[in-house]
């Protein structure tokens, strides 16, 4: 649906100039983009050292339509029956009232209703002048725009309105002008409903098949048998595997939600009216944070979907399996078993306590589930499409000058960071972050976080020796433990007491490896960046974003071997929690020093006991040497991560956005990016290779002629080495000749 261009009659008023409101220089140099010449390089210097962006950087954001509020109201549908009328009204809509005059039921949209939906519609910023009709030739507007709140641009001058000009007739509209912005609602779509309402079904699909098969085995015994190698491959499968392997799926389903509720949280924060808090968008990090605090620190910002997100993943992934494994029982006890011998029955029945147990942790997660639906699918995210990379982040600083808040934070520790943001607010308008000056901060905000415990240490804990060698060893330890419990028949009583310990050690691998595996996807763009002449094609890659499984393919595809092992690590650390779970009521010496059963059952038992427990001869030495060799894989993978990425080749952590933006504030290859905030990472990858430069992360020349560090264009002054400060060559005096 197109709106005509507003009315001649309006275009043809005479109007008074509006004095400029932004104390913002101009920067002429939009108009010609980057330097091409000495002389425009030594004025872009000279700019940019006065804080004015150069090369088209921070141009601002411009609408791109002007429509009357005539011509948007006049292809207005009639009222439908259906809702009440009102007067053209500016008014919030928990302030919305039914109209005294209103003779029908039928509701009509207001102005700001239709700006917004016109602007939604075009996917770009819309101006719409508004036109109030004057009552009886009195002069006075039908309306009192003088309350009107939101996103005008421009100031009205009302005595200037009241008094006229000789030209206007008292029958003329008064006019005011509201921007739109368009309000972009890309989600991934493990965000999206269907995604999430199968999440929420599939749990209580799952809570109500566990209800059911304790009802039955209160009746009747799931399975009976003398030996496991009676049953049916399928049947045995059905209460060995099958039950561990669909919560940890269900758990890795979960977690592919967590991932981007906590990356792209920032990004709707960002996108509110009014935008955000720094501390509460661009300086936010849910990346590093320890697991099990993260919806603390989600709850104390108000982040509330990144706060259930995170506790249904670690319930699904932590206290689901656990509660699984500690479910299934086999009896009668291994005492009884023994003294009966191989023509003994066994049963397998379900404990009633773990049962109800586990079936309200799964009517939990489908409330959460249908919780995460309503928190989702009620806000826009602010997005057109992903933000990948470096360069994601790249392309929207590119319209503003939130840059300039970054200066002289390139080395900085993200307390400084903090320190100076703290009292920012910033707000994401058509793809584009930007400072947010229309709302002033009070001074509860401002001191509301000032006890922040930031990380010091440039590189991630996981990555570092002080937490990876007790990782290693734990590892080492439960790789002992395994053979000590399932073998030893004085510690074998664990299997059979508390058949749920060693899948909680399995658990507790797994997490500490997805936090491992975390930090190694968030560091790798950056370290291939530290290696110097990189290809364009790392500013846009994201292995934060990347699914479970579909890593290590991707990495191995890209050449990156070292991801590619750890992401394979996580698929086995699922494995690991399955044999595991499937080592419960097993006694290993049963499987020693004699041949397997016999695949009839009328044979007679070998004499070694094997047939005692719900294990078969091939099923308990598969699940026993996938357990072995998936610790030792991980081992190994551990030490040779350990051995390339335990260094620090980085200022700092790159874990928020505030980071990656001081990294980049004065890079020169942000003129490359000029213009780029609406396009998708496939768009972004062409443009970036059509240009045809190398980047790296070191020390560089920036746009205002100082040494910067950071990631840019190559050629850079030189790599970056921890602890040595490049600028000291060139600037002396930066350096401390107090202790020289």
């Amino acid at each position: 649906m197109g709106y005509g261009q507003p009315k001649a009659h309006y275009s043809t008023v005479e109007e008074e100039e509006v004095p400029i409101l932004s104390s913002m220089p101009f920067d002429v140099s939009s108009f010609t983009g980057p330097p091409q010449n000495e002389e425009q390089l030594r004025e872009a210097i000279s700019q940019e050292s006065a804080g004015i962006l150069t090369g088209g950087l921070g141009a601002g954001l411009k609408p791109g339509t002007t429509i009357t509020s005539t011509d948007l109201m006049a292809n207005v549908p009639p009222p439908t029956p259906t809702g009440l009328s009102r007067r053209l009204s500016f008014r919030p809509s928990s302030f919305r009232t039914p109209s005294v005059r209103s003779q029908g039921l039928g509701r009509t949209p207001t102005v700001r209703e239709l700006g917004q939906i016109e602007a939604n519609k075009r996917g770009e910023i819309i101006e719409v002048i508004v036109e109030e009709p004057t009552i009886g030739g009195t002069g006075e507007p039908a309306v009192d725009i003088s309350s009107f709140v939101g996103g005008s641009t421009s100031t009205v001058d009302f005595d200037h309105l009241d008094s006229g000009k000789q030209s206007r007739k008292n029958t003329m509209a008064a006019a005011t002008v509201e921007i739109f912005y368009p309000q972009a609602n890309w989600k991934p779509f493990s965000m999206r409903w269907p995604y999430l309402l199968v999440l929420s079904v599939l749990s209580a699909v799952l809570a109500a098949a566990q209800e059911y098969l304790l009802q039955k085995s209160d009746k009747k015994p799931l399975y009976s048998f003398k030996s496991a190698a009676e049953l049916k491959t399928w049947d045995y499968f059905s209460f060995k595997y099958l039950p561990t392997l669909i919560a940890v799926s269900f758990g890795v389903l979960w977690q592919v939600t967590d991932f981007e509720v906590k990356r792209l949280e920032a990004y709707y924060q960002l996108s509110k009216k009014g935008g955000a808090l720094a501390a509460e968008s661009i300086n936010v990090d849910y990346i590093t944070f320890f697991n099990f605090l993260r919806p603390v620190r989600a709850l104390r910002f108000k982040h509330y979907a990144v706060a259930v997100s995170s506790m249904a993943t670690l319930i699904a992934v932590s206290l689901l399996p656990t509660l699984q494994a500690a479910t299934i029982s086999l009896t009668p006890d291994r005492a009884t078993r023994e003294a009966n011998g191989a023509d003994g029955f066994k049963h397998i029945e379900i404990l009633a306590v773990w049962s109800r147990m586990l079936s309200a942790v799964l009517v939990l997660l489908a409330i959460m589930g249908g919780v995460l639906i309503w928190q989702l699918e009620r806000r826009p995210s602010g997005l057109v499409a992903d933000v990948k990379g470096i360069a994601g982040i790249a392309a929207m600083a590119n319209r503003s000058h939130i840059l300039m808040d970054f200066k002289d934070l390139d080395t900085s520790p993200p307390d400084m960071i903090h320190e100076k943001l703290k009292t920012h607010r910033y707000s994401l308008r058509n793809s584009s972050l930007a400072p947010e000056e229309s709302v002033p901060l009070t001074q509860a905000e401002k001191d509301k976080y000032n006890q922040q415990n930031w990380a010091d240490n440039p590189h991630p804990l996981m990555l570092r020796l002080i937490a990876g060698i007790p990782f290693m060893i734990g590892m080492i330890l439960f790789m002992i433990v395994i053979p000590i419990i399932l073998f030893e028949p004085n510690a074998n009583v664990v299997t059979d007491k508390a058949p749920w310990l060693l899948t909680v050690f399995a658990v507790c691998i797994k997490l500490a490896w997805g936090t491992l595996e975390t930090d190694v996807r968030m560091i790798e763009p950056f370290y291939i960046l530290s290696l110097r002449h990189a290809s364009p094609r790392v500013l846009t890659l994201d292995y934060t974003a990347m699914a479970f499984g579909w890593l290590p393919i991707k990495a191995f595809l890209n050449g990156h071997a070292l991801v590619a092992l750890v992401g394979l690590g996580s698929v086995l650390a699922e494995v690991l929690t399955i044999c595991s779970t499937s080592f419960a009521s097993v006694s290993g010496g049963d499987f020693t020093g004699g041949q397997p059963p016999p695949p009839n059952p009328g044979e007679p038992a070998p004499p070694n006991g094997a047939n005692t427990g719900e294990e078969t001869f091939h099923s308990f030495w598969l699940s026993f040497g996938l357990a072995i060799a998936i610790l030792t894989y991980l081992c190994l993978v551990a030490a040779l991560v350990y051995w390339r990425r335990r260094h620090p080749f980085l200022p700092r952590q790159p874990n928020t956005i505030a980071s990656i933006l001081a990294f980049i504030h004065q890079s020169k290859m942000l003129y490359d990016f000029v213009g780029t905030e609406k396009m998708n990472n496939d768009e972004m990858v062409q443009r970036l290779g059509s240009i045809g430069k190398t980047y790296g992360l070191g020390w560089f020349t920036g746009r205002d002629g100082e040494v910067h560090c950071g990631v840019d264009e190559e050629e850079l002054v030189s790599a970056y080495k921890h602890g040595d400060d490049a600028r000291q060559a060139s600037q002396p005096w930066r350096s401390n000749w107090e202790n020289y």
